[in-house]
């Protein structure tokens, strides 16, 4: 009976993220030729055939929403990878990610109201940078403290998002593949010698 109620919990969860989704992909659609204020959520709900209502099944409005693509795709683009993925294709994959998504950043980046790109990015850019230092000081057979550790991830992850957000909002004039050669360029050099350094001071 509990078991039973496991997979139907399951289920109705798994249903409820397809949803979600399905939701999500129309506001982004939407918003490759709308800006996000002067779409409704009757709009959204046209777009992807379902109910008015099925939308307040799972978002309070559409500023939720916004954030909950946020923090849904930039933790698909990132979390889901850390664990089998190397950083460098992880890199690959997120500017990537970005890049074909712009249209949509670069509106959703003028929404004032909701202004959590930058805190759900940061959050999980930190756990790969702190994936990144973990794996150079595992190669170079160095520790640091772990407050050292920390603040590092923290300071190029701030950097990471602002140059991330510069670039949409610029058109993405530089390829992707040049920023994320630039960028790995970056942590195989001066990041490296900071950790060098760090544990030089241990």
């Amino acid at each position: 009976m509990i078991k039973m109620k496991t997979i139907l919990g399951m289920i109705i969860m798994t249903a409820s993220i397809i949803t979600k989704k399905i939701i999500a992909n129309s506001l982004k659609q939407l918003m490759e030729t709308e800006s996000f204020h002067k779409i409704s959520v009757s709009d959204i709900m046209a777009d992807c055939q379902m109910r008015r209502q099925t939308f307040y099944y799972h978002f309070i409005d559409k500023f939720e929403l916004l954030g909950w693509i946020y923090k849904e795709e930039t933790k698909e683009n990132i979390e889901d990878f850390l664990e089998y993925e190397k950083w460098e294709n992880i890199f690959d994959l997120l500017i990537d990610y970005f890049h074909e998504n712009q249209r949509f950043y670069r509106k959703a980046f003028k929404v004032i109201e909701q202004n959590s790109f930058n805190q759900y990015l940061f959050e999980h850019t930190q756990s790969l940078y702190i994936k990144i230092i973990d794996e150079l000081l595992t190669d170079s057979q160095l520790e640091i403290p772990e407050e050292s550790k920390q603040t590092l991830a923290s300071f190029y992850s701030h950097g990471f998002v602002g140059t991330i957000k510069d670039w949409i909002e610029n058109n993405c004039v530089i390829k992707p593949f040049v920023l994320s050669s630039l960028m790995k360029d970056m942590i195989h050099n001066q990041l490296l010698l900071l950790l060098q350094q760090s544990a030089n001071r241990i």
